[in-house]
């Protein structure tokens, strides 16, 4: 996986689902720290969740306006055309929650077609927080595969995963 794609996962790390419990009140305000995985790709995130400990998804269109989003339940969706183009699509598939933990499941979607080529990326993720005493651990699984092509032929490279984690902690 590339650096690229490593901070495009990162970046949408804000489209988790999270429910009103006093677990998720805890999760209220900025977290910022630095992810790692195995192959020794780093990326600082930071996350903002709402006063009811919802994940706030910010995002910036192609006309240069910026949104936030407040996501709340399984089968939520983002549709948007990015700068550049394109169709950018997420959605929640799933989240659990516990004392303490929280656990969520998403899917992403990116195509575009320019000059006759077709550009698709898929993205699946799961993201786990728990709440621990130096702040609150976060692990995020991702896959992704592109394919790229025209009327006549379609190619697509390998499908790759990564692992990061790290401590995040939260912002005064």
């Amino acid at each position: 996986m590339t650096m690229r794609h490593f901070v495009h996962i990162a970046a949408i790390i804000g489209v988790l689902a999270v429910s009103g419990s006093t677990e998720a009140a805890e999760l209220a305000g900025a977290w910022k720290g630095v992810l790692s995985s195995p192959d020794g790709s780093r990326a600082e995130v930071q996350i903002d969740f709402s006063p009811q400990g919802l994940p706030l998804y910010s995002y910036t269109n192609n006309k240069g306006v910026t949104r936030q989003v407040e996501l709340s339940h399984v089968g939520q969706t983002i549709e948007y055309v990015p700068p550049g183009g394109g169709v950018q699509r997420m959605a929640v598939k799933r989240f659990e929650q516990g004392p303490g933990r929280v656990s969520i499941s998403i899917i992403g979607s990116f195509e575009r077609a320019s000059q006759g080529y077709m550009d698709q990326r898929q993205e699946a993720a799961l993201f786990e927080y728990t709440l621990v005493p130096e702040g609150m651990k976060m692990r995020v699984t991702t896959r992704t595969a592109s394919h790229f092509g025209d009327k006549d032929l379609i190619v697509g490279g390998d499908p790759s995963s990564v692992v990061a984690e790290g401590v995040l902690h939260r912002l005064h």
